[in-house]
């Protein structure tokens, strides 16, 4: 059985990023998220890099909570960029490498007080073929309709998935039944977390998934409000109002208000609360921080 682990590589030279990513995989789909892959026996690598960004925001922050680990790229001449990215990363709460040849007193100095003033440095992105944790979860990034298939979704499997079993399609709440799966252009009766699918499901039309971004197991519990302790990065300008809200790999609409570290949330979407939910305002102003700060722990 397939089993995998996601890798992102953010940096603001689209040209460096592209480079990185080569260096752990090859080139399988050239999109608003590049996907790179390389298997090694019933391991897969899966790498993601963004390539509109410094221009667009959500794409970004949207591959790396993908990711079990992230690798940020750091050049010689810093800009807002960097200090963005270094926000970015530190509201994913995820492992965090720094790829520069800049001295490291200069670069622990200048991203004081981010995941990156205590990031390991490295010359170029590595992968130890960890395996991802099982969140009983996939992503979905695209739904289409296979003529003498039916409807097939892709995406990411944040979990272990066999054929026949039965997920929850978020936000339509619709209960689906794999009734394959292919990995890699080939069928498979089962398929571990962290390896990018293609699931062809029973019991559904095309219509009734158009908006779908995650697939979960029956036993995993979804919020539209709920209650967090939350954390606004003192470059930010604001810390109420309506949000992007990310994690594993969607970006859900809500409303916040604060009540001292309480933090209450209505969101327009249903999401479960698996991870760091990071807080972003695509609408700052040209040259401030999109990344305001982040979401940590549900209280209730």
């Amino acid at each position: 059985m397939y089993q995998g682990n996601i890798i992102s590589v953010l940096t603001k030279d689209k040209d460096k990023s592209r480079n990185l990513a080569e260096k752990l995989g090859k080139l399988h789909e050239d999109g608003k998220v590049r996907i790179f892959y390389r298997r090694n026996g019933d391991y897969i690598r899966s790498v993601l890099t963004p390539s509109e960004y410094p221009e667009k925001i959500l794409e970004a922050a949207e591959a790396a909570s993908l990711s079990s680990k992230v690798f940020v790229h750091v050049g010689d001449e810093l800009s807002w960029v960097d200090g963005e990215i270094a926000l970015l990363a530190t509201a994913l709460g995820k492992q965090v490498f720094l790829v520069t040849e800049l001295d490291e007193g200069k670069v622990r100095k200048v991203f004081k007080g981010t995941a990156l003033e205590t990031a390991e440095i490295v010359r170029e992105p590595m992968d130890d073929e960890a395996k991802m944790k099982d969140k009983g979860l996939v992503y979905v990034d695209r739904v289409f309709v296979v003529k003498g298939v039916g409807v097939v979704l892709t995406g990411f499997a944040l979990t272990d998935l066999k054929v026949h079993d039965k997920l929850i399609s978020l936000p339509s709440g619709k209960e689906v039944e794999i009734k394959s799966i292919q990995v890699l252009d080939e069928d498979q009766e089962a398929v571990g977390a962290g390896v990018r699918v293609g699931l062809a499901l029973r019991n559904v039309r095309e219509d009734e998934l158009k908006d779908s971004y995650l697939l979960i197991k029956t036993t995993v519990k979804t919020f539209k409000e709920f209650s967090a302790k939350g954390v606004i990065f003192p470059w930010s300008q604001v810390s109420e109002g309506q949000f992007h809200l990310v994690s594993n790999g969607s970006s859900i609409i809500g409303n916040i208000r604060t009540d001292g570290e309480i933090f209450r949330v209505t969101l327009n979407q249903p999401i479960p609360l698996l991870d760091r939910l990071v807080l972003l305002n695509v609408n700052t102003k040209p040259g401030k921080p999109r990344v305001v700060g982040y979401l940590e722990t549900k209280i209730g």
